[in-house]
């Protein structure tokens, strides 16, 4: 029987930086220097550093645990079946959301070149598509995942040897807004907002031990890719932020794109459309690895983990999950319709607080105590950020997934049975294969 090809470190960070960098730098770099000003740079280095925190929980965690599932494996075999299928729900939640958030950065930044575009029916249309790919297999969207990894590379590389030009020392004397107080935040809160928004640049990194069978040598491979990713995206954040800051000062709240406004200074009118199809490559590279991975965790929620109904896991001729894919695809169309770019983003970041708690929890019992409290601490400090609608809608969701556990709970001795079942079918399909070779 042909083996699958396990994913090589260098597959593994590729998949890392693409799953991370997508719209946030791009398009909310404005939102947080609106909030913060000159204070933003510090809102990415305080929040890159807490996201490195939380990535070593992980870390720690994948060398005990180094199956798929990430967050809620963890929690299953640290806390028990109850926590399990909540923070494991809420992580295909998570995907699902992401999925969403990414499409409606996608339509918005090309909005900016063409402002007329119906982005309801092709943010519908990009959605289904890219469900109908996975359904024919991982190889495509992995093949979509390393372009859209390389243009992505490209991208930043260009934009930052273009502009790094235009920064003037000027644009970095703005007053002390941590002092200030004003009807855009501004203070404190301003900057703890900004430090909340920084979050969902990095939300991406919790999908990389969601895959963790899929790697060579996880144990070792994951928690060093884990870091070298991390630290990556950190200063490419850095570095975006302050040039963007640097080119354009204050009329950098004054536009959508910030970034594509910094670059037409340097290459005239055309900039804007030029670097808009850029962001949307790399907004896109988000969206294809999103993708790749959410149906995943559904599929491994039903197949062993947690009580969801084993059908979900079936796989078809090619290979992947069908009801996950389906599941996930009707689900992020619904979200997609449901909330605005800004509003999905912050219910991003609510979803990766819920793992983040868990996974930091999970260390303190299994005696990683600093960087278990760490994570826990820094986690709680997110709630500072949300806003009232995601706090609220965020705890509902949680809410009804404790309702559908107790409603949906499967028995163990059907799950037994199922599972048994299950495993004399895939011996017997060995047994067949073998005799026809």
């Amino acid at each position: 029987m042909k083996e699958n090809k396990l994913l090589s470190p260098a597959a593994i960070f590729l998949l890392g930086v693409n799953s991370i960098i997508g719209s946030g730098i791009f398009l909310l770099s404005g939102k947080i220097y609106e909030d913060a000003g000159i204070w933003s740079l510090l809102a990415i280095l305080c929040a890159g550093l807490s996201i490195f925190v939380i990535a070593f929980a992980y870390a720690n965690m994948s060398k005990i645990y180094s199956k798929n599932g990430g967050a809620f494996v963890y929690a299953k075999e640290t806390f028990g079946r109850f926590p399990g299928f909540i923070v494991g729900m809420v992580t295909w939640l998570l995907g699902t959301v992401t999925l969403a958030t990414e499409v409606s950065a996608l339509l918005t930044a090309m909005k900016m070149i063409l402002p007329n575009l119906n982005s309801r029916l092709i943010g519908i249309i990009i959605i289904l598509a890219l469900g109908i790919i996975s359904y024919f297999g991982s190889s495509i969207i992995a093949g979509l995942d390393n372009l859209t990894s390389f243009v992505k590379i490209v991208l930043v590389l260009v934009f930052i040897f273009t502009c790094l030009w235009l920064v003037r020392g000027l644009n970095f004397s703005s007053p002390n807004l941590l002092t200030a107080s004003s009807a855009n935040l501004g203070g404190f809160k301003g900057f703890l907002s900004a430090y909340g928004t920084v979050f969902f640049f990095f939300t991406g990194f919790s999908f990389l031990p969601v895959n963790a069978e899929k790697m060579k040598n996880p144990a070792k491979n994951l928690p060093k890719m884990m870091s070298l990713v991390m630290l990556t995206c950190l200063a490419v954040y850095l570095i975006i932020q302050t040039i963007t800051i640097g080119a354009l000062g204050p009329e950098l709240t004054k536009t959508l794109v910030p970034a594509a406004t910094a670059f037409s200074k340097i290459v005239g009118s055309i900039g804007v459309p030029l670097f808009v199809v850029g962001i949307c490559f790399s907004i896109f590279g988000v969206i294809v690895a999103t993708t790749f991975n959410t149906p995943t965790i559904l599929a491994s929620l039903a197949q062993a983990h947690e009580d969801v109904p084993m059908f979900v896991s079936k796989n078809n001729r090619f290979g992947t999950p069908t009801w996950a894919i389906i599941l996930t695809t009707v689900c992020g169309i619904a979200l997609f319709l449901s909330g605005n770019y800004v509003f999905l983003s912050g219910l991003t970041v609510f979803m990766s607080f819920v793992q983040y708690l868990s996974t930091g929890l999970a260390n303190i019992k299994k005696k990683f105590l600093l960087i278990g409290i760490g994570s826990v601490l820094f986690s709680l400090v997110l709630l500072t950020s949300f806003t009232l609608s995601v706090l609220i809608l965020g705890l509902g969701i949680l809410i009804l997934l404790v309702m559908i556990y107790f409603v949906v709970k499967l028995d163990d001795d059907e799950r037994e049975k199922w599972l048994k079942e299950h495993q004399e079918k895939s011996k017997g399909a060995d047994v067949n294969t073998v005799k026809r070779l």
